[in-house]
């Protein structure tokens, strides 16, 4: 009797090790670092964004991202529609010399993330 007690409390044990070693999946994609910077154009912003996203559109990204990422080795994530624009803003970005930036594509795959 005393090793089936043991045996159900050490599988208890076990099961809460795993449980709180790994987060459910809502709290993984919750968890956003760097910068973001949404490179549509202001109305597409509007209608909806990443939170914590500002608005920078691809086509002013390189006037305007030094007043939002002045370290060109800060993590930059941008993103567009269909990740084109993003494509065009990062090259743009990598020509100025910043070196840590991620094309994440479209804005509809990234918010069920």
């Amino acid at each position: 009797m005393k090793f089936l007690g043991f045996a159900l409390l050490l599988s208890v044990s076990a099961l809460l090790v795993a449980c709180e070693s790994s987060p459910p999946k809502s709290e993984v994609a919750e968890v956003r670092t760097g910068t973001w910077i949404d490179v549509r154009g202001a109305s597409e912003f509007d209608a909806g964004h990443l939170d914590g996203a500002v608005n920078i559109p691809h086509d002013v990204i390189g006037d305007k991202v030094a007043a939002v990422a002045p370290d060109k080795d800060a993590e930059i994530h941008i993103y567009c529609r269909s990740g084109r624009r993003s494509d065009i803003a990062l090259k743009t970005l990598e020509g100025m010399g910043y070196t840590n930036v991620v094309n994440e594509g479209g804005y509809a795959q990234l918010k069920g993330r």
